[in-house]
């Protein structure tokens, strides 16, 4: 008869100290926290320049004394925040599942306190210290069950004075944070963030990469991507791709500050001059073993140029809005090579239904094996081969032919005025027909005046292709100076077209 496997509880008590692999991650998760709890706002402090504290306060329905503890008492990795009946305002989904977001901050401090109030005035504040040498106590620790990875106390507090909602406030703070934040902020291209988050993003796209800005600006523009907040404004996109999910989630009515900024989605594309490529996903609903998969959203190719932060490169999916991870640049493992075109490609793949189950328990990542996952790259992966880079190639010809048509219709203007100086008269230039029993040359008639230079067709030289129009216009110059009576005036008058022709050449 089989027998059932167990996991043991040390396995989520190691995780809880290093579930998520950045601070953005880990507010990410407090921020969500505040989204299910009906938050309309939530304001996180770093106490910026000095990184000594951490603090994220929300407005929503805070949790009570016994709600809390509970939480504490087993009920981390174990509690039911999605039961069938959750209602949140203004058609929210709810986000969270296992209830360990709130020691994901953990990962930046050893102990803090929470402040909760509810709507009718219930609350608590409780002390949370985090044991150190986690890892090595969890090993050690042969309960069958319950594993500790700290302490928590109730606190007195004046309910009257603190206002409904839920306030974490960490004020041991790791050194190596505090040190690392510090440090980003003698770097070269540091700028101190503008509290206009429009100027802001305008910063971040001035560099190769926001590790250049430092480690403040890649917490801001990292939590700026994943939270479920707006864009920046309904024409951040080209086309109008943003506006319908701008109002969507406007209409959610939730903001999130940090440090006085309020912040919103790091995407501002437009004035490229060479365009954009794009396709709309309209929303897509599939089965996928009896489970449904719906998503929308949008891929888009900022034409001839790479996209500045390199962080911005690739797609990023959304579940209930919040970013897993970030942008993902190898385009969720597309095969083919597209060379530099893939670093022109932006993405954002919002999923209103299902995919949960492919994901890590870090939320950051997917297991790639998951049908569901696998069904989403493989629709992906189709709209990129046989639209966005087909149509991306289409595009580069079609900006190669009107450059070259551009470039030759220059060169024949420059070429005119060079002869016309030398000669001393009008000289008008056309093409000269070339049958197929002759070799391509020039000649030169006049006409009331006027000197017709006839040059042959470029594509009749037998040369290296970038090198036609030039000696179209070399045996022109030769025509013309053969047109002087004598060889002595004729070498100089080569001469001078030849240096002219070559010093305006482009």
């Amino acid at each position: 008869m089989p027998s059932p496997i167990r996991v043991h509880e040390k396995a989520l008590a190691h995780l809880s100290r290093g579930l998520y692999r950045s601070p953005a991650s880990a507010l990410r998760e407090l921020v969500s926290n505040a989204w299910d709890a009906n938050a309309r706002a939530v304001s996180i402090g770093t106490n910026y320049p000095k990184f000594f504290q951490l603090s994220v306060e929300d407005n929503g329905d805070g949790f009570t004394h016994d709600q809390f503890k509970e939480l504490m008492e087993g009920g981390i990795g174990n509690s039911l925040k999605r039961p069938i009946n959750k209602k949140l305002i203004r058609g929210r989904k709810v986000i969270g599942r296992l209830g360990i977001g709130m020691l994901g901050i953990a990962q930046i401090c050893g102990g803090f306190t929470v402040t909760s109030k509810t709507k009718n005035g219930k609350g608590f504040r409780a002390r949370i210290r985090l044991y150190d040498l986690l890892g090595k106590r969890i090993d050690q620790n042969r309960s069958p069950k319950i594993v500790d990875v700290g302490t928590y106390e109730f606190e007195e507090v004046d309910l009257e004075s603190i206002k409904p909602g839920t306030l974490i406030l960490a004020d041991d703070i790791h050194p190596t944070f505090t040190k690392a934040f510090q440090e980003s902020l003698e770097f070269e291209k540091f700028e101190e963030p503008p509290q206009d988050w429009k100027k802001a993003i305008e910063i971040t796209k001035k560099v190769r990469s926001l590790q250049e800005l430092g480690d403040y600006w890649r917490l801001l523009w990292e939590l700026s991507a994943s939270c479920p907040i707006p864009y920046v404004s309904p024409d951040a996109l080209p086309r109008g791709l943003a506006r319908a999910d701008y109002k969507r989630l406007t209409k959610y009515d939730f903001s999130v500050v940090v440090d006085g900024i309020q912040i919103s989605k790091p995407v501002s594309l437009s004035g490229n001059p060479a365009g954009y490529t794009y396709k709309r996903i309209k929303p897509q609903k599939l089965t996928i073993f009896g489970n449904q998969l719906s998503f929308h959203g949008y891929l888009l190719i900022q034409e001839a140029l790479s996209l500045r932060p390199d962080e911005l490169r690739g797609i990023l999916i959304r579940i209930k809005d919040v970013a897993i991870g970030y942008y993902d640049p190898s385009m969720l493992d597309y095969r083919y090579n597209e060379g530099p075109r893939s670093r022109w490609l932006t993405g954002e793949i919002f999923v209103d239904d299902g995919l949960e189950d492919a994901l890590n328990i870090d939320r950051d990542s997917f297991n790639r094996f998951h049908p569901e996952f696998r069904a989403l790259q493989a629709y992906v992966h189709s709209v990129l081969h046989q639209d966005i880079f087909r149509e991306v190639y289409k595009q580069i010809e079609i900006r190669t032919k009107a450059r070259a048509k551009k470039r030759t219709s220059e060169r024949r203007a420059r070429l005119a005025q060079t002869f016309s100086s030398v000669v001393g008269s009008p000289v008008r230039l056309s093409r000269r027909p070339v049958s197929d029993k002759e070799q391509p040359r020039a000649d030169v008639k006049k006409h009331d005046g006027e000197m017709i230079l006839r040059l042959p067709p470029s594509d009749t030289l037998k040369t290296k292709k970038s090198q036609r129009d030039l000696a179209s216009a070399i045996m022109g110059a030769f025509e013309v100076a053969l047109q002087q009576p004598d060889s002595g005036a004729q070498r100089e008058r080569f001469r001078e077209l030849l240096l002219g022709i070559l010093a305006k050449w482009q």
